[in-house]
Protein backbone atom coordinates (compact mmCIF):
# COMPACT_ATOMS: atom_id res chain seq x y z
CA UNK A 1 0.00 0.00 0.00
CA UNK A 2 1.30 3.45 -0.95
CA UNK A 3 1.74 6.06 1.73
CA UNK A 4 -0.61 8.88 0.64
CA UNK A 5 1.33 11.45 2.65
CA UNK A 6 4.54 10.97 0.69
CA UNK A 7 2.76 11.01 -2.67
CA UNK A 8 0.51 14.00 -1.98
CA UNK A 9 1.66 17.17 -3.79
CA UNK A 10 1.37 19.11 -0.54
CA UNK A 11 4.31 17.16 0.82
CA UNK A 12 6.55 19.11 -1.54
CA UNK A 13 5.39 22.48 -0.22
CA UNK A 14 7.86 24.61 1.70
CA UNK A 15 7.47 27.61 3.96
CA UNK A 16 7.63 31.08 2.51
CA UNK A 17 10.65 33.15 3.48
CA UNK A 18 9.79 36.14 5.66
CA UNK A 19 8.19 39.22 4.18
CA UNK A 20 10.55 42.16 4.07
CA UNK A 21 10.14 45.81 3.16
CA UNK A 22 12.59 46.46 0.33
CA UNK A 23 14.34 49.75 -0.37
CA UNK A 24 16.55 50.08 -3.44
CA UNK A 25 18.23 53.30 -4.54
CA UNK A 26 20.21 54.22 -7.61
CA UNK A 27 22.25 57.29 -8.49
CA UNK A 28 21.21 59.09 -11.63
CA UNK A 29 23.88 59.32 -14.31
CA UNK A 30 26.48 57.45 -12.26
CA UNK A 31 28.24 56.44 -15.47
CA UNK A 32 28.54 60.13 -16.35
CA UNK A 33 30.73 60.77 -13.32
CA UNK A 34 34.48 60.73 -13.68
CA UNK A 35 35.92 57.37 -12.74
CA UNK A 36 37.94 59.17 -10.09
CA UNK A 37 34.69 59.78 -8.15
CA UNK A 38 33.11 56.33 -8.47
CA UNK A 39 34.54 54.76 -5.29
CA UNK A 40 33.82 57.89 -3.29
CA UNK A 41 30.20 58.05 -4.41
CA UNK A 42 29.65 54.31 -3.91
CA UNK A 43 30.83 54.61 -0.32
CA UNK A 44 28.72 57.71 0.22
CA UNK A 45 25.36 56.13 -0.65
CA UNK A 46 24.83 54.04 2.53
CA UNK A 47 26.11 56.96 4.60
CA UNK A 48 23.51 59.24 3.01
CA UNK A 49 20.76 56.69 3.64
CA UNK A 50 21.75 56.28 7.29
CA UNK A 51 21.89 60.07 7.75
CA UNK A 52 18.46 60.46 6.14
CA UNK A 53 16.93 58.03 8.64
CA UNK A 54 18.64 59.93 11.45
CA UNK A 55 17.40 63.24 10.07
CA UNK A 56 13.76 62.16 10.39
CA UNK A 57 14.21 60.52 13.79
CA UNK A 58 14.26 56.94 12.50
CA UNK A 59 17.83 55.89 13.16
CA UNK A 60 16.53 52.72 14.83
CA UNK A 61 14.85 51.74 11.55
CA UNK A 62 18.19 51.82 9.78
CA UNK A 63 19.64 49.72 12.59
CA UNK A 64 16.90 47.10 12.17
CA UNK A 65 17.69 46.42 8.51
CA UNK A 66 18.04 42.72 7.93
CA UNK A 67 20.50 42.99 5.06
CA UNK A 68 22.11 45.61 2.86
CA UNK A 69 24.23 45.43 -0.27
CA UNK A 70 26.01 47.96 -2.41
CA UNK A 71 25.15 47.74 -6.10
CA UNK A 72 28.00 49.89 -7.40
CA UNK A 73 25.82 52.87 -8.24
CA UNK A 74 23.28 52.28 -5.49
CA UNK A 75 22.20 50.25 -2.51
CA UNK A 76 19.57 47.60 -1.67
CA UNK A 77 18.31 46.96 1.83
CA UNK A 78 15.66 44.82 3.49
CA UNK A 79 13.75 45.80 6.62
CA UNK A 80 11.08 44.20 8.80
CA UNK A 81 7.80 44.48 6.90
CA UNK A 82 6.16 46.56 9.62
CA UNK A 83 8.37 49.59 8.85
CA UNK A 84 7.18 49.73 5.21
CA UNK A 85 5.09 52.93 5.69
CA UNK A 86 8.10 54.70 7.23
CA UNK A 87 10.13 54.13 4.06
CA UNK A 88 7.63 56.41 2.31
CA UNK A 89 7.07 59.04 4.94
CA UNK A 90 8.96 60.66 6.47
CA UNK A 91 11.97 58.97 4.85
CA UNK A 92 11.62 60.12 1.22
CA UNK A 93 11.46 63.81 2.13
CA UNK A 94 14.33 63.36 4.59
CA UNK A 95 16.41 61.72 1.84
CA UNK A 96 15.80 64.72 -0.42
CA UNK A 97 16.93 67.07 2.35
CA UNK A 98 20.00 64.97 3.11
CA UNK A 99 21.12 65.01 -0.52
CA UNK A 100 20.79 68.80 -0.51
CA UNK A 101 22.90 68.96 2.65
CA UNK A 102 25.65 66.76 1.22
CA UNK A 103 25.91 69.00 -1.82
CA UNK A 104 26.43 72.03 0.41
CA UNK A 105 29.13 70.46 2.59
CA UNK A 106 30.89 68.63 -0.25
CA UNK A 107 31.08 71.40 -2.82
CA UNK A 108 33.80 69.65 -4.80
CA UNK A 109 31.75 66.49 -5.30
CA UNK A 110 29.18 65.89 -8.00
CA UNK A 111 25.59 66.56 -6.85
CA UNK A 112 23.62 63.39 -6.27
CA UNK A 113 20.07 62.67 -7.44
CA UNK A 114 18.49 59.35 -6.64
CA UNK A 115 15.81 57.03 -7.92
CA UNK A 116 14.16 54.99 -5.19
CA UNK A 117 11.97 51.89 -5.36
CA UNK A 118 9.93 50.59 -2.44
CA UNK A 119 8.44 47.09 -2.47
CA UNK A 120 7.43 44.33 -0.06
CA UNK A 121 7.49 40.58 -0.43
CA UNK A 122 9.07 37.29 0.65
CA UNK A 123 12.86 37.11 0.42
CA UNK A 124 15.46 34.95 2.09
CA UNK A 125 16.73 36.13 5.46
CA UNK A 126 18.75 33.62 7.47
CA UNK A 127 20.18 36.17 9.87
CA UNK A 128 23.68 34.88 9.10
CA UNK A 129 24.66 37.72 6.75
CA UNK A 130 25.06 35.43 3.77
CA UNK A 131 25.66 36.83 0.31
CA UNK A 132 22.37 35.23 -0.73
CA UNK A 133 20.30 37.17 1.81
CA UNK A 134 17.39 39.02 0.25
CA UNK A 135 17.04 36.56 -2.64
CA UNK A 136 13.66 36.03 -4.22
CA UNK A 137 11.26 37.28 -6.87
CA UNK A 138 10.36 40.33 -4.76
CA UNK A 139 14.00 41.45 -4.79
CA UNK A 140 14.11 41.13 -8.57
CA UNK A 141 10.88 43.11 -8.84
CA UNK A 142 12.27 45.91 -6.69
CA UNK A 143 15.15 46.32 -9.12
CA UNK A 144 12.82 46.13 -12.12
CA UNK A 145 10.80 48.99 -10.66
CA UNK A 146 13.96 51.04 -10.22
CA UNK A 147 14.94 50.45 -13.86
CA UNK A 148 11.51 51.29 -15.27
CA UNK A 149 10.91 54.17 -17.65
CA UNK A 150 8.35 56.10 -15.53
CA UNK A 151 10.72 56.72 -12.61
CA UNK A 152 13.72 57.44 -14.85
CA UNK A 153 11.62 59.98 -16.74
CA UNK A 154 10.89 61.88 -13.52
CA UNK A 155 14.51 62.91 -13.06
CA UNK A 156 14.94 63.58 -16.78
CA UNK A 157 12.04 66.05 -16.89
CA UNK A 158 12.82 67.76 -13.59
CA UNK A 159 15.50 70.23 -12.57
CA UNK A 160 18.48 69.61 -10.26
CA UNK A 161 16.44 70.78 -7.26
CA UNK A 162 14.46 67.54 -7.53
CA UNK A 163 16.78 65.16 -5.71
CA UNK A 164 14.52 62.14 -5.21
CA UNK A 165 12.08 60.35 -7.49
CA UNK A 166 10.40 57.27 -6.03
CA UNK A 167 8.37 54.43 -7.45
CA UNK A 168 6.26 52.25 -5.17
CA UNK A 169 4.94 48.84 -6.12
CA UNK A 170 1.21 48.28 -6.25
CA UNK A 171 1.45 45.88 -3.31
CA UNK A 172 3.41 48.33 -1.16
CA UNK A 173 1.02 51.17 -2.07
CA UNK A 174 -2.01 49.11 -1.08
CA UNK A 175 -0.48 47.93 2.20
CA UNK A 176 1.09 51.21 3.32
CA UNK A 177 -0.74 54.12 1.67
CA UNK A 178 -4.30 53.04 0.86
CA UNK A 179 -4.54 51.39 4.25
CA UNK A 180 -3.71 54.70 5.92
CA UNK A 181 -0.58 53.48 7.70
CA UNK A 182 1.71 55.98 5.94
CA UNK A 183 -0.49 58.85 7.06
CA UNK A 184 -0.41 60.34 3.56
CA UNK A 185 -3.12 61.11 1.09
CA UNK A 186 -3.11 58.65 -1.83
CA UNK A 187 -3.48 61.74 -4.06
CA UNK A 188 0.23 62.45 -3.53
CA UNK A 189 0.96 59.42 -5.71
CA UNK A 190 0.43 59.03 -9.45
CA UNK A 191 -0.33 55.61 -10.89
CA UNK A 192 1.99 54.50 -13.68
CA UNK A 193 2.02 51.23 -15.66
CA UNK A 194 5.40 49.48 -15.53
CA UNK A 195 6.72 46.89 -17.96
CA UNK A 196 10.34 45.78 -17.68
CA UNK A 197 11.28 42.49 -19.33
CA UNK A 198 8.76 39.94 -18.00
CA UNK A 199 7.69 42.09 -15.04
CA UNK A 200 4.61 44.30 -15.14
CA UNK A 201 2.77 46.22 -12.45
CA UNK A 202 0.59 49.23 -11.82
CA UNK A 203 3.05 51.14 -9.68
CA UNK A 204 2.88 54.59 -8.07
CA UNK A 205 5.17 57.59 -8.47
CA UNK A 206 6.10 59.92 -5.62
CA UNK A 207 8.30 63.02 -5.85
CA UNK A 208 8.82 64.96 -2.59
CA UNK A 209 9.95 68.13 -4.41
CA UNK A 210 8.82 68.27 -8.06
CA UNK A 211 10.30 70.89 -10.39
CA UNK A 212 10.49 71.76 -14.08
CA UNK A 213 8.30 69.83 -16.46
CA UNK A 214 6.82 67.82 -13.60
CA UNK A 215 5.07 70.98 -12.44
CA UNK A 216 3.96 71.94 -15.94
CA UNK A 217 2.70 68.58 -17.17
CA UNK A 218 2.59 66.22 -14.19
CA UNK A 219 4.51 63.08 -13.32
CA UNK A 220 3.59 61.18 -16.48
CA UNK A 221 5.17 62.34 -19.77
CA UNK A 222 2.83 64.22 -22.12
CA UNK A 223 1.22 62.02 -24.77
CA UNK A 224 2.71 62.74 -28.18
CA UNK A 225 0.65 62.95 -31.36
CA UNK A 226 2.10 59.62 -32.47
CA UNK A 227 0.78 58.02 -29.28
CA UNK A 228 -2.75 59.36 -29.70
CA UNK A 229 -5.28 56.56 -30.31
CA UNK A 230 -6.32 56.16 -33.92
CA UNK A 231 -9.84 57.08 -34.91
CA UNK A 232 -12.46 54.37 -35.34
CA UNK A 233 -13.62 54.14 -38.93
CA UNK A 234 -16.92 52.53 -39.90
CA UNK A 235 -16.02 51.41 -43.41
CA UNK A 236 -19.44 49.84 -43.96
CA UNK A 237 -21.13 53.18 -43.40
CA UNK A 238 -18.37 55.02 -45.22
CA UNK A 239 -17.89 57.46 -42.36
CA UNK A 240 -15.47 58.31 -39.61
CA UNK A 241 -15.47 60.31 -36.43
CA UNK A 242 -14.19 63.89 -36.49
CA UNK A 243 -15.72 64.57 -39.92
CA UNK A 244 -16.75 67.91 -41.34
CA UNK A 245 -20.49 67.58 -40.81
CA UNK A 246 -22.39 70.27 -38.94
CA UNK A 247 -19.90 72.90 -40.11
CA UNK A 248 -21.06 76.15 -41.67
CA UNK A 249 -18.97 77.98 -44.25
CA UNK A 250 -16.09 76.82 -46.43
CA UNK A 251 -14.50 73.56 -45.29
CA UNK A 252 -11.27 71.89 -46.38
CA UNK A 253 -10.64 68.38 -45.17
CA UNK A 254 -8.02 65.87 -46.29
CA UNK A 255 -7.09 62.35 -45.34
CA UNK A 256 -10.54 61.30 -44.13
CA UNK A 257 -13.26 59.12 -45.66
CA UNK A 258 -16.45 61.15 -45.38
CA UNK A 259 -19.86 60.77 -46.97
CA UNK A 260 -23.27 62.43 -47.18
CA UNK A 261 -23.77 65.86 -48.70
CA UNK A 262 -27.15 67.57 -48.78
CA UNK A 263 -27.80 70.78 -50.72
CA UNK A 264 -24.06 71.48 -50.69
CA UNK A 265 -21.20 71.42 -53.11
CA UNK A 266 -19.17 68.25 -52.68
CA UNK A 267 -15.70 67.93 -54.15
CA UNK A 268 -14.45 64.40 -54.50
CA UNK A 269 -11.33 62.50 -55.44
CA UNK A 270 -10.49 58.84 -54.81
CA UNK A 271 -10.88 57.76 -51.16
CA UNK A 272 -11.79 61.26 -49.98
CA UNK A 273 -15.22 62.85 -49.84
CA UNK A 274 -15.88 65.99 -47.83
CA UNK A 275 -19.14 67.11 -46.37
CA UNK A 276 -20.66 69.96 -44.43
CA UNK A 277 -22.82 73.02 -44.83
CA UNK A 278 -21.31 75.51 -47.23
CA UNK A 279 -18.75 75.10 -49.96
CA UNK A 280 -16.39 72.15 -49.71
CA UNK A 281 -12.89 71.99 -51.27
CA UNK A 282 -10.49 69.08 -51.65
CA UNK A 283 -7.63 69.37 -54.11
CA UNK A 284 -7.22 70.21 -57.80
CA UNK A 285 -9.21 68.80 -60.74
CA UNK A 286 -11.89 67.45 -58.42
CA UNK A 287 -15.47 66.64 -59.30
CA UNK A 288 -18.26 68.38 -57.47
CA UNK A 289 -22.02 68.16 -57.49
CA UNK A 290 -25.10 69.57 -55.87
CA UNK A 291 -28.81 68.90 -56.24
CA UNK A 292 -28.67 70.25 -59.78
CA UNK A 293 -26.22 67.61 -61.05
CA UNK A 294 -22.52 67.03 -61.49
CA UNK A 295 -20.19 69.77 -62.79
Amino acid sequence: MTDDKTDHPASRATRLPPYRALLVVDIRDFSGLLGHHHAEVTDRVPAVLRAAFERCGLSEVWDTRRFGFGTGDGYAAGFPAEVLPLLLTPFLRALHEELEFWDRVAADAAPLRMRVSVHVGPVTDSGRELLSEGSGVARVEAHRLLDSAPVKDLLTRSGPSTRVAAIVSGRAFTDAVQSGYSGESPELYVQAPVEVKSYSDLAYLRVPVPTGDLLRHGFLPPVTQAEQPTEDIDHAAGSTRNTAHHVHGDVVQAGRDVTQATNNYTFQRPANVNTGSGNQFNGDNAQYHDNRGTR
